[in-house]
């Protein structure tokens, strides 16, 4: 049935294929790539610039640098910011939060531009920063000339990212809870609650199970983009759709993406911690010949069923060891493989003590081996 499953969900990956630039599912725990197609593909970003914002501005809260209480005054360039904006006025002020909120859930230009000048100065500081992060993060072929990704104007350059940059730049935002609670917010109200805030990715997150976020983007030069997370009974997967034609082949593509991962993958649980392992190391000089091992950590792994089948487990452990051995000793770690490449690598220590022979076994043992030997 699993095989069955798979067939049929990679048949339906692969019917999008002609519909986006690009596309990327992983598991959001381990980080593991799933499904990837065109992935180092250059494409442009649009709105999903304001990822990188965001995660700049959390990270300054993060370190007591700003606060989402912080009163933030729009400037005269803020105000003047078109596309998706909440019609900021030159000189209203407003909390971070709320701006933040804006950002994330309608995807506000100019509430990008208002927090940007708030944090650094102005945005040309910011967008400096925003490279320098996506560059810590290791996204080397993302280059940001803005905080907002709208088309760029006479003598500007286009934003420029991958999906497997994107994926790097979700994963470390998704480190970061409050985003979430803003991204899976289907509406909200802004400016007292005179005017509404709907999220650009309003339909995934009504009709998709286990949709929190993360962000969409949009200009006609770089087609329909959505980074998207969701999650299932503590199973999270992250979803990447570049350069789709419409909203509509945006939404399917990312939801028959994370259907692939939520239907085939399984977390499979292959040691516990404290588990006594198949494998011993001998010990030289000790009451005892060998010594048993046990996992330091639990094991869960997702996999495929077919994957399960190819996964190899390779002990690391040492021939042999002098005695005394004290239990909790490391001796060795126990490694897991898939098609050539570690997915999991734990420490092995040692389950109980071996002390040293003491003399009357010494004597012992050399009075047999003389009789042995006779």
């Amino acid at each position: 049935m699993l095989l069955a499953n798979n067939a049929l969900s990679a048949k339906k990956v692969d019917h999008y294929r002609s519909q986006y630039k690009s596309a990327l599912l992983a598991d959001f725990e381990s980080g593991r790539i799933l499904f990837h197609d065109r992935m180092h593909q250059i494409i442009y970003p649009a709105s999903l610039v304001k990822m990188m914002v965001s995660l700049i501005v959390l990270e300054e809260i993060d370190s007591g640098r700003i606060s989402l209480q912080d009163s933030v005054k729009v400037s005269r360039w803020a105000s003047k910011i078109g596309g998706h904006q909440v019609y900021l006025k030159q000189g209203e002020v407003f909390k971070l939060n709320e701006l933040m909120r804006a950002i994330v859930i309608s995807s506000a230009n100019d509430a990008a531009v208002a927090v940007a000048e708030h944090v650094y100065g102005n945005d040309k500081h910011f967008i400096k920063k925003m490279n320098s992060r996506a560059q810590e993060l290791g996204m080397s072929k993302t280059l940001f000339f803005s905080v907002h990704g709208l088309p760029p104007g006479r003598g500007q350059e286009l934003d420029e990212s991958t999906a497997f940059d994107m994926y790097l730049l979700a994963l470390e935002l998704l480190k970061h809870p409050q985003y979430l609670s803003w991204s899976s917010t289907r509406l909200d109200s802004f400016r007292n609650g005179t005017f509404q805030l709907l999220n650009t990715n309003h339909r995934l997150i009504r009709n998709y199970k286990g949709m929190d976020g993360m962000k969409t983007g949009y200009h006609r030069r770089a087609g329909f983009n959505l980074v998207s997370t969701a999650k299932r009974k503590g199973q999270r997967f992250v979803s990447i759709i570049m350069g789709t034609k419409n909203s509509r082949l945006r939404s399917q593509s990312a939801s028959h993406l994370l259907d692939y991962g939520f239907k085939n993958f399984s977390k499979y649980l292959l040691c516990n911690k404290e588990d006594t392992v198949p494998y011993f190391v001998k010990v030289e000089g000790g009451e005892t010949e060998k010594v048993s091992l046990k996992s330091t950590e639990t094991v869960r792994i997702l996999l495929n069923a077919q994957e399960l089948k190819r996964l190899k487990i390779w002990p690391q452990i040492p021939l042999k060891t002098t005695a005394p051995v004290v239990a909790g000793k490391n001796l060795g770690t126990l490694e897991y493989w898939l098609d050539g490449k570690m997915l999991k690598k734990i420490a092995l220590r040692a389950k109980h003590a071996v002390p040293e022979q003491n003399i009357f076994s010494k004597l012992t043992g050399m009075i047999t081996n003389l009789t042995d030997a006779n």
